[in-house]
């Protein structure tokens, strides 16, 4: 006689799977605090002060199609690395339904419901657009700059985000 195992059986499984996985990406991917920020971050986030302004007055939720319902009032922990020298920085926002920026700090957030992380180039990019809108939409868009949930809903539904933007992307480039 074979064993087949149930459907609750296996749901119970899977569960437990997607708790392991989200509780070491927890644990794997620890943001540096204020305190622990590199000479550039304060540079960068005073930099990011007058472009948050002008993405601000240009945001349009309609341009980031699907994506946007999903970013709509979330709290956000940036992380920029910087290869060159071995360093992180993080910064802070939150988003609100019209997807501007707002509570820009330096360092990160308790409460914070997703991470972004990019690279210093990429972040210097976003800094120095005349359109960071545009810029920033298109980095996350190319991958450079990745989203991820924190905690074990906000994971799950940011892995499953990002399976689809990966999808649309191998099919419409």
């Amino acid at each position: 006689m074979e064993y087949v195992p149930t459907t609750v059986g296996f749901t119970r499984m899977i569960v437990s799977l997607m708790l392991v996985v989200a509780a070491v990406g927890a644990v794997a991917s620890p943001v540096a605090a204020q305190s622990d920020q590199p000479d550039w971050a304060v540079q960068m986030f005073e930099d990011m002060g007058p472009m948050v302004e002008t993405y601000n007055a240009n945001v349009d939720p309609e341009d980031f199609g699907f994506i946007a319902g999903e970013l709509q009032g979330e709290k956000v922990n940036l992380v920029v690395d910087d290869p060159a020298n071995g360093t992180e920085a993080s910064v802070s926002f939150s988003m609100n339904n019209a997807l501007q920026m707002q509570e820009l700090a330096l360092g990160t957030r308790d409460d914070a419901t997703i991470q972004m992380n990019t690279d210093k180039a990429t972040m210097d990019r976003v800094i120095a657009s005349n359109n960071p809108t545009v810029e920033f939409k298109n980095a996350v868009t190319a991958g450079e700059i990745s989203v991820s949930g924190i905690g074990l809903l906000g994971g799950v539904k940011w892995y499953a985000i990002n399976v689809v933007a990966d999808v649309l992307r191998g099919i419409f480039g």
